[in-house]
Formats: C-alpha cells, structure tokens, sequence
C-alpha cells in the first residue's frame, strides 16, 4: 500500500490544488500538466479563430446594437472565462450571431416596455451588459444546481428548425448593408417585404462590394473550408481599398471611429426593476447559449477520446458571460464556425483559447484604428456567411425521410421565429420539444408477445411473423415508463386486446421496459387489476424492477394483485396462470417485497440474476 506521507502533504496548505478544486477550476488541472508538443498546434489554433473572431465579434456587435469594440470585449471575456472553468478543448466561446441578435431583442424589448429609445444609447448599452452578467449568473446557478442533464430536453429536429429560422432572420436583416439600403424592422416577413419594397434605391458601389465579398466568403468556405482565414482577407483587402479610394466620401457606409483602449471592469448601473424585465429574455439566451456551446463540446470529446462535464460546462459558459459582462460585452456563447477552425487547425488544449484571447487584447490595445474604415457592407457580408451554416436544407430534407413528427416539429419552430419573432419563437421550439416528448411518451409501443418456435424468449407478434402466443394467455409488454401521460393508454389498450373474440382470460404484463412508475400509473394499474379480476381474468407481472415495485406497495397496488402474481420472467409468468409447474432455477414466487435500507436508493437494489428474454 502506498504511504500517504511519502508523497509529500496534501493538505489545504500543501501548495497542490485538490480534486475537488481542479474539478470546480479545471485550469489548475490541465495547465500544470501542459505538455511540450502541444504549444505548436495551439498557437496555430489560437492565431487562426483570431483570424475568424476580430470581424466576426465586430459585425455581431452591431446585431447586438453595440459599438463595434464590444465585440471583441465580449470575445476576450468569453475566451477567458471558458478557459478557466470549461472543460473542452477544442470549444471557442464567444460573441454569435444568434445569441447577439436575441440580446438586442431582449434588451429593445425592455426599452420599449418602458418608453425609452431603444436606439444606441448608454441605457441600451448598460442593458445589454447587465443582460450578460444575468445571463451568467443563471448559467452558473444551473451549473451549481447540477441541471446540466436538462441539455437533453431540447430536440435536435426543433433546434434545427430554430437556428434556421434565425439564420434567415439575421441574414435578411444584413441584407439592406450589402446593398446600401435603410435597414428593416419587425419579423423576417416584414423586413424581406420592406427589402423588396426598397430595392430600386440600392446602392451601385455599396452593392458592389457587398455581393463581391460574400460571393467570395462562400467561395473560400467551399474550397478551403476553415483552413484559410477568409473572413480576415477581406477585411484588410477592404479596408485597404477603402482608405486608398476614400470609399467613404462616395457614399459607402464604414465602420467609423473605435475605441482602443481596454474595457474597464465595472458593473452596469440599474435597478432591480430592470433585473427583473431582462430574465425572461435572459431565460432564452441561457437555453441557447448553452445549446450551442454542449453540442459541440461533446461531440469534440467523443471525437478526441475524453470527457467532458454538462455540469462543468454550465458554470464554464456561466464565467464566459459574466466576464462579457464586466468588460462591457453582451451575451456569448459557444461558436461552431470558430470551434471548427480550433479544431482542424490541431488544437489540443484550453492553451489555444489563452493564445487567442491575447492576441485579441493586443488587437484591441493598438489596432482598433485600422478597422475604422472597413465598409458597413463588408461586415455585412461577414455575417451572413457566418450565419450561412444554419441553412439546414438538407437536413430537413433528412428529417422528412425519416420521421415526418420531427420534420413538422422543426418547421414549427422555423415559422415560430420567422412569422412571430425570436424569443416568442424559442418559446414555441421549447414547447414543441416538450410536446414531443409528453406525446410520444403517451403513445409508447405495447406490443403483443409470443414465441417463435425452437427459440428462447418472447418477441413481438406484429414484427416477427413465425412467433406464436402462448395458448391460454395474453402477453402485453409496455415499452415506456407507466406514468400519467400514458396510463389511461395503457388501461384503453388492455381492454381492447381482451374484448375481441376468443380472447383468452388470463393477461401478463410485461414491464421490462418499464423503467419507473409514478402516482397515477400505480392508481391506474391497481384500478385495473381491480376490474379484470372482477371480469374473471387473471392477471401476473413479470421482470419488473424493485423501485417500480415499492412504488406499487406504496399505492397499495399490491392488494388486488398479491405478492405472488410477481414472477422474474414472461415463461414463468405464463405458466403460472395456466397452472403449469415452474422448473429450473428461479422460483415461480419472489415473495413479499421488503423496503429497501433508507440509505439506499431504490435503484441501485439488485436484482435476481436471470437471463432475460428477448424482445
């Protein structure tokens, strides 16, 4: 055994961070063991989502109705919390084109509640910065809380639909800049309506520019993927050409004058009246900032072999945004363009964020003046090839080939966000997800069993032709949880199996699948039970688990039933009720089923060791 002491003290004053504390700050983890080999590859990574982050976080600043400098703020907060707290390696968090436009939604809508401009005033700006620390703190509670498990109530078909829908919102609105147009309002109907209204007074030289650079954006993303900085080389090709053409003086909308110099860490000054008008809006951000940030984090681990925390993740992305905040930003999130350069560029750890995150600092120290005349179209364009991603066509085209349910669920969400608007739509998204799951669990499959000959083990009759029902009795097994959204489907479909003709008088239950049962299952169970009995039909239960079982006792199902109609497998169940004796190992009766030690969970009581049947 190895002696505690020989390894040098441990303790809070040993100098050497403690599991616990690596967990809840995994930088005191991975960057004491930095390795040699690693500093290549993350230095091109970090110099490469640099090329993509300095226009990209300029152009979503303005989504967000902020000055151009609070975009790259906002990438080196997020850069930087994420760092410390986050768990991938290869996830970029920062300023996106979703979570800006959400934030200028949320923060417009709070100003127009309460009569105030909602143009770009000091008001707007310190809204949006208190929107982000909110944002935060809600991240970062959940992360505390451990509710990193609620990633899974979001369905991949509605997030699709959704981020379709505000891919189109926010390429609609960039579209008036390509072409030197007034820019619209309202939903993406009203602003592609007003688009159309306004296209004859299109810019000529503005038009130019702007179609000339995203065709060329969308060119090099086909060709070269995100191996060559496209986004960076036609920022500086513009704004050398602008400042040589005096581009601005021929009626050509630039950027103007930036800030340089760092964001001071301060708090925005509001009241709690306000606090509590941005929480829903801010609601809406967290569900998609950390969306967007998971997805690709786990997918990221699977793809190079370790392991990432939901929880963990929360309190990262939680840290991102409160330091957005501090430093004057708006709401981040992670970037799956930006993550992808990180990634194909051999980024191998955190390291790669840190370098970026400089590099940004020093961008924002002392060239912030060169970005002063870059044309409004050119950031236009920026965005909506960031942005062009999102138009999953032929994913949707994938979803109506394989499940029509998910397909209708996704265009739900699309037209949500393009006929109402986006936080009105993420409302409709989440609730079409939850539709989903409350409907789909109150239809769950329960099939009729039965055995095909020279074979172990019960399948189901309506897919597999050779099987046979064993004679004299009905085997229905449940493919769900019996709780309330299925249980009164449950008890319609047990009643119309032993109503047709013939039908034999004897049932069992298959409840191998059933993983839990709630309050009304039990009810509904025992109120069954209770009937058929009444009926002359004798009813057994087999292969269900000891939690679900306590659940029974305690809703006093087990009195129509017996202790006696459990059995640990369909064979036995079946030759039970026809009055056969039960051979082999396992007896025909468990017996009474005994409360669990309190300091036990349910789940974790074992069960007999018995080969299961198939199906």
């Amino acid at each position: 055994m190895e002696n505690p002491r020989a390894a040098g003290p441990r303790g809070p004053h040993s100098g050497v961070p403690s599991d616990a504390l690596k967990r809840a700050v995994p930088i005191l983890d991975w960057l004491p063991n930095y390795q040699r080999r690693w500093l290549r590859p993350d230095l091109a990574a970090g110099l490469t989502v640099w090329a993509l982050l300095v226009p990209e976080a300029m152009a979503y600043a303005q989504l967000a109705g902020m000055p151009p400098e609070t975009g790259l703020y906002a990438g080196v907060g997020g850069i930087l919390g994420y760092a410390v707290f986050g768990t991938s390696r290869q996830l970029f968090v920062g300023p996106s084109s979703a979570l800006a436009i959400l934030s200028a939604t949320t923060v417009g809508a709070v100003l127009l509640g309460t009569g105030a401009d909602s143009q770009l005033t000091s008001n707007f700006v310190f809204l949006t910065e208190a929107l982000a620390l909110i944002v935060g703190a809600l991240l970062l509670a959940f992360g505390v809380m451990r509710l990193g498990f609620l990633s899974v109530f979001m369905s991949n078909a509605v997030l699709t639909g959704f981020t379709f829908g505000l891919g189109l919102t926010i390429a609609v609105g960039q579209v008036p800049k390509l072409l030197g147009l007034p820019g619209g309002h309202g939903n993406f109907f009203d602003q592609l309506g007003e688009l159309v209204r306004h296209l004859p007074d299109t810019e000529p030289l503005t038009a130019a520019i702007g179609l000339t650079t995203l065709a060329f954006l969308l060119l090099a993303r086909w060709r070269f993927g995100h191996r060559v900085p496209s986004a960076l080389i036609v920022v500086a090709v513009s704004i050398g050409l602008s400042t040589a053409l005096n581009w601005s003086s021929k009626g050509v909308a630039v950027v103007g004058e930036i800030q340089a110099s760092l964001p001071d860490l301060d708090l925005p000054d509001i009241g709690w009246h306000d606090i509590v008008a941005l929480l829903p809006g801010a609601l809406g951000i967290v569900v998609i900032a950390f969306a967007e940030g998971f997805g690709p984090a786990n997918g990221y681990a699977r793809s190079h072999h370790y392991e990432i925390d939901a929880d963990q993740e929360l309190i990262g992305v939680g840290a991102a945004n409160i330091l957005s905040g501090a430093f004057g930003g708006f709401p981040v999130g992670g970037s799956l363009s930006r993550s992808a350069a990180a990634d194909a560029a051999g980024a191998q750890s955190q390291g790669a964020m840190l370098v970026c995150g400089a590099i940004t600092v020093l961008t924002i120290v002392a060239f912030t003046d060169v970005f002063e005349q870059l044309p409004q179209a050119v950031l236009g364009a920026v965005v909506i090839a960031a942005v062009w991603g999102t138009f999953h066509i032929a994913e949707m085209r994938r979803l109506w080939s394989i499940r029509r349910g998910d397909f209708l669920a996704a265009l739900g969400a699309l037209l949500g966000v393009c006929a109402i608007d986006i936080l009105p739509g993420l409302g409709i998204a989440i609730a079409i997800s939850f539709a989903m799951l409350v409907y789909r669990s109150s239809q769950p499959g329960m099939p009729l069993l039965g055995r095909v000959p020279g074979h172990r083990g019960y399948v189901s009759l309506q897919h597999e032709q050779r099987a046979v029902a064993p004679e004299g009795v009905v085997v229905l097994r449940l493919d769900a949880p019996l709780f309330f959204a299925n249980a009164a489907a449950f008890e319609d479909r047990v009643h119309a199996v032993l109503a047709a003709p013939h039908a034999p008088r004897a049932i069992v239950f298959d409840f191998e699948g059933v993983n839990f049962i709630d309050t009304d299952g039990a009810d509904r169970l025992r109120g069954l039970v209770t009937d058929l009995h009444a009926a002359g039909v004798d009813v057994a239960v087999s292969r269900l688990n000891l939690a679900a079982r306590l659940t029974l006792r305690r809703a006093k199902a087990y009195d129509p039933l017996g202790s006696r109609a459990f059995f640990f497998s369909v064979d036995e169940a079946v030759n039970a009720l026809r009055g056969d004796r039960v051979t082999g190992s396992n007896p025909v009766v468990p017996g009474p089923v005994a409360e669990p030690d309190p300091v036990a969970e349910p789940d974790t009581v074992a069960e007999p060791d018995t080969a299961p049947d198939e199906g």
